[in-house]
Parts: structure tokens; C-alpha cells; sequence
């Protein structure tokens, strides 16, 4: 059992060192990349080079990856009620990376385009609304804690506020950076707070 728990910890490390993989090594592909100003989707974007391969070997495994955490960490975290919910509801993130490889953005990342960009867009929205809610409903627990549920609260402000200002047209130059500081605080945090939830789980298995 306790090989096991260890094991479990482990995904969180392989996702860890994947998402910079995909994201950053991603780019070295291509030429005249911006990391400032051109969105994660745009790695994969219809025409551009090493597309389907950056889609299908990275986006997909990284979704994946990412579920498996989840599907880890969300029945050890002791949730209960509305609070469970919005940790499902997390699930966003994952499967944006995996609709993401099934329908890619256009170059340039437009907000109207083909069929493959709308669908992308929808699932922008969707992530976007879900990923901010769930943050928000795990402020709602039955543990009277008011530092945790104030940093779900202001993490989902947080998410959110960076990603809104990445949809502004006057803040283009600045919109594959401030993407990049919403998902890397997002993920950081929920991989932090997963190591500690799996690491509790692995001491109790332990006594």
C-alpha cells in the first residue's frame, strides 16, 4: 500500500514537469513564437508548423494527465456537498487541453473563424466560466477556515481577472503572458494543494 501512495504523489510530478514540456518546448518548434503575445492554443494552431504533433503528443497526454490528478486527489480531499462539486468541476482545465488537440484554433487565434476555431472558442468560455466557479464553490465547504476559503476565493479572482484581461483588444501584445501567469498561479496552486491532500492520505495509510 504505501509503494502505492507514493506512486500516486508521482503524477502530480509527472504533470509538473510535462506542462512546461508541452508549453515550452512546444514553442522551440516553432519560428517567431511570442510567449507574450500569442495564446498556449496558438502552439497548435490550423497551418502552423508541427501542429497535429504538438495537439496529439502534447495538448491530449497533458489533458490526461491532468484528469488523472484529479481523478487522484478530488475522493481524498474530504469534500463534501457544493464543495465537491466545484472540485469536479476543475475537470475544465483538462479537457480544455484535450478539445484543444480535436479542434484547434486558427492562426492567430480570431474569435470568429472555421468551424474547428467557434468550437474552440465555446470551449474557452465554458473552461473559463466552470474552471471560476469551481474555485469559487471550494470556498463553500463545512470547514470553518476562513484563510483557506479565502485564498479559493482569491485564487478564483485571481483566474479569472488575468484571463479577462487577456481578451482585451488593447492588451493583445500582452495576452500569451497574462494566460500564461492565470494557468501557471491556477496550476501551481492546485498542485500544491493536491502533493499536500495526497501526502495526508499516504500518512494515514502509513498509521
Amino acid at each position: 500500500m504505501h509503494g502505492f501512495s507514493v506512486n500516486r504523489r508521482w503524477v502530480i510530478v509527472a504533470l509538473v514537469l510535462f506542462y512546461p514540456l508541452v508549453i515550452f518546448g512546444g514553442a522551440s518548434l516553432k519560428t517567431d513564437y511570442s510567449h507574450v503575445s500569442q495564446y498556449i492554443s496558438e502552439l497548435n494552431a490550423v497551418g502552423s508548423a508541427w501542429s497535429w504533433q504538438i495537439g496529439y503528443l502534447g495538448f491530449l497526454p497533458l489533458g490526461l494527465l491532468g484528469f488523472l490528478v484529479l481523478v487522484l486527489v478530488a475522493p481524498r480531499a474530504g469534500l463534501n456537498g457544493i464543495a465537491r462539486i466545484g472540485c469536479w468541476l476543475l475537470a475544465a482545465e483538462p479537457i480544455a487541453y484535450v478539445s484543444s488537440a480535436f479542434a484547434p484554433c486558427d492562426l492567430g487565434c480570431p474569435s470568429t473563424g472555421s468551424l474547428s476555431q467557434d468550437a474552440h472558442n465555446l470551449f474557452a468560455v465554458v473552461t473559463l466560466i466552470m474552471t471560476t466557479l469551481g474555485l469559487v464553490l471550494l470556498s463553500v465547504n463545512d470547514r470553518p477556515d476562513p484563510a483557506k476559503r479565502a485564498g479559493w476565493l482569491g485564487l478564483a479572482l485571481t483566474y479569472i481577472s488575468l484571463y479577462t484581461l487577456a481578451l482585451v483588444p488593447d492588451l493583445a501584445e500582452w495576452r500569451g503572458l497574462l494566460q500564461r501567469l492565470a494557468e501557471g498561479i491556477l496550476y501551481s496552486c492546485l498542485c500544491l494543494v493536491g502533493w499536500r491532500i495526497l501526502s495526508r492520505h499516504n500518512n494515514s495509510e502509513e498509521a
